[in-house]
């Protein structure tokens, strides 16, 4: 028993060293790979939180476009009425209901 204890500690302790060595590489490389993937994984919510947004401006700016183009066709609409037309109109209109 002591000359296998010995023969460990003349010899054998590069293979300890060794062991050690890529012991500690394994666990460095496991929690390196967490935080990258962390870190990707945030990038990837970030991305997808741009695009929504990015979708949701276009279509208000769409929206607002289709609401001047009705404003001004409306505005067009009650430029080319005569008065007597316009009066009546107005009175006909769903707001002007009592």
């Amino acid at each position: 028993m002591m000359t296998l204890f010995s023969s460990l500690l003349t010899g054998g302790w590069q293979w300890l060293a060794a062991l050690g060595a890529v012991i500690a590489a394994l666990g460095a490389s496991y929690f390196g790979g967490k935080k990258i993937g962390k870190v990707q994984q945030q990038a990837k919510a970030d991305s997808a939180s741009a695009k929504k947004e990015a979708a949701q401006v276009a279509a208000v700016a769409k929206q607002q476009q289709q609401h001047r183009e009705e404003a001004k066709r409306v505005e067009t609409d009650n430029s080319n009425l005569d008065d007597a037309a316009a009066r009546d109109k107005l009175q006909r209109s769903r707001y002007n209901q009592p």
